[in-house]
């Protein structure tokens, strides 16, 4: 078997390690105070490298405030029968104090519109919501109301470091002007006139905050994909007139876009598509935001990063979703993060955050296969070990070199769920634009990092195909480890066979409801889990040099630890 080679130099200073990772969503905001979600939280904020940002859809949402899949509530705004506003922040309370009880931090959207506030309360709460308030006054008014009650209870130090958007894809039907719209099938005209609108919205949710505090960070539009909509976004806030006073364009402190990896298609799951997620999707936005000037440095908050469309969709809607129970989603994730890095430092994208939209779902049977942190029976999911080993990498990032010549997508395979695909001389053809070429990216890679007296290496080997089979063998050297004599090497592994709790299940035939043993079973794999014992070496010419197999979609921890005995 040939060795692919993997060369750190601990001497290296690469700068600062951007932990751009450190960000989770989900729609279901009720549950984030439930005995489950709490739990979750508390494993977060057991990683020990935050603060995490939390992302939610529904901090103004009318309803019952129990959440269901997709939903939340909080019914913070109501209005009487003469149609006095009343305010409850109750609920949110609940929900920011968990975060802030775990050392998250959060990122809140200012949506949806309350029911009784909205202009087309007649179509009912189950609709009323994706449309614009009656009386933009009261708009604004509920937002500085809400902001100023945030900074009365957490202080205004801590609520600068939030984030605030004004909506959840407007671009989409999640917005609409007025009743029976179509965003997916409108024209130019009508995209006009609905982003208009929604400039409206974001002017004067922008001016209620600030009536605040003016220090409070404010960004948009969250956009699901469409950069017609971005442009004519980005063109009111740069040069427009501001719906509030008057004045030229709208303060922006960041700008917030999503991007998807792939999605279910006829019953299947094409590859996701890695290209996409970690260098097309930030080029095909930034050739918008690059027209103007204002706006070209400003962060980038990916605050929907996923692997892929459809967050509770699980392995009864395609047997394809088996990726996201077992070391495929860590390994995309952490790979992720390397080649995100790297278009940062190289001044293509101001990237500050990726948000996985990833929680867990009250009620789902054992390893459904939804988008998810923990399991339903509050089992850890490989993809948390994957934060896991994250969370390991020190604060300065070091030059790794791979010689992997092996790519990770064959010429004429396809990615993600559209026209995506790797072309002969990666051009253009056919009826192909260029941002449906897939560029191929190394199978073997990694990411170093190091604290005093510590370095710590990711590698991984991983192609698109989820059912690929493999092994490559690594041969790693660590160099540069000045005056070291000695070192102890710890070697923490996620493949099939290390750190994943699907593999105990799928021997057990799957239980939708496993029993109480088969539940003790699962969970003694559940968490990150050495590849080796630990192993006491020579330092040798300032060099540690370990050789070691990596399966296919598999990714190793190594921590080589200075010993002074």
């Amino acid at each position: 078997m040939e060795t692919v080679h993997v060369a750190v130099d601990a001497a290296s200073d690469l700068g600062p390690l951007d932990r751009i990772w450190r960000s989770f969503g989900y729609d279901e905001l009720n549950w984030t105070y439930t005995p489950g979600g709490r739990a979750v939280f508390k494993a977060i904020g057991g990683l020990g490298d935050g603060p995490y940002w939390i992302r939610n859809h529904n901090a103004f949402t009318s309803g019952d405030t129990l959440s269901r899949e997709f939903w939340g509530s909080t019914n913070c705004y109501t209005e009487d029968e003469r149609h006095v506003p009343r305010y409850d922040w109750s609920v949110n309370d609940r929900i920011y104090d968990v975060y802030l009880e775990n050392g998250c931090k959060p990122m809140i959207e200012l949506d949806f519109m309350p029911h009784d506030l909205s202009r087309f309360k007649e179509t009912g709460p189950k609709e009323s919501w994706r449309y614009p308030p009656r009386d933009y006054g009261r708009w604004r008014e509920l937002n500085a109301r809400f902001a100023r009650h945030l900074i009365d209870r957490y202080g205004k130090t801590e609520v600068r470091q939030w984030y605030f958007s004004s909506w959840n894809e407007p671009d989409l039907e999640y917005f609409q002007s007025e009743p029976g719209q179509t965003p997916r099938k409108e024209s130019g005209e009508q995209l006009a006139a609905r982003c208009a609108e929604f400039c409206r919205l974001h002017d004067h949710a922008a001016a209620g905050l600030r009536d605040a505090d003016g220090g409070l960070r404010i960004g948009g539009p969250d956009l699901a994909c469409r950069t017609d909509f971005l442009e004519l976004f980005l063109r009111h806030c740069s040069e427009g007139v501001n719906t509030v006073d008057g004045s030229r364009g709208s303060r922006l402190d960041f700008i917030s876009l999503h991007a998807k990896g792939t999605g279910l298609v006829d019953g299947r799951v094409p590859p996701p598509d890695f290209d996409k997620m970690v260098r097309r999707e930030f080029l095909r936005y930034g050739a918008v935001i690059g027209r103007f000037a204002g706006f070209r440095d400003l962060p980038l908050v990916c605050n929907e990063w996923d692997i892929d469309v459809g967050t509770a969709n699980g392995l009864h809607h395609s047997p394809d979703f088996a990726y996201r129970n077992g070391s495929y989603y860590p390994t995309f994730v952490i790979r992720s993060v390397k080649e995100i890095l790297d278009l940062k430092a190289a001044g293509t994208a101001n990237v500050g955050l990726i948000t996985q939209w990833a929680f867990y779902f009250e009620g789902k049977r054992c390893f459904e296969g939804t988008r998810a942190l923990f399991d339903p029976l509050g089992i850890r999911k490989p993809v948390f070990n994957g934060f896991e080993m994250l969370s390991r990498l020190g604060g300065t990032r070091l030059a790794l070199a791979s010689d992997d010549t092996e790519d990770d997508i064959a010429v004429g395979q396809c990615g993600g769920n559209g026209k995506a695909r790797r072309t002969r001389g990666d051009e253009a053809d056919g009826e192909m634009t260029a941002w449906d070429v897939i560029k191929p990216h190394r199978r073997v890679d990694g990411l170093a990092a190091r604290t005093s007296g510590e370095v710590q290496v990711l590698v991984w080997n991983q192609e698109y195909d989820q059912y690929a089979e493999g092994v490559r063998e690594i041969g790693l050297e660590v160099a540069g480890l000045r005056g070291w004599k000695r070192a102890t090497v710890l070697h923490y592994r996620i493949d099939g066979r290390h750190s994943n709790a699907s593999t105990p299940w799928v021997g057990m035939s799957r239980p939708d409801w496993p029993t109480e043993s088969q539940i003790a079973a699962i969970r003694e794999r559940e968490g990150l889990e050495k590849y080796c014992v630990d192993r006491l070496t020579d330092v040798e010419g300032e060099c540690v040099s370990l050789r070691f197999p990596l399966p296919v979609h598999g990714v190793s921890l190594l921590i080589v630890r200075k010993e002074d005995r």
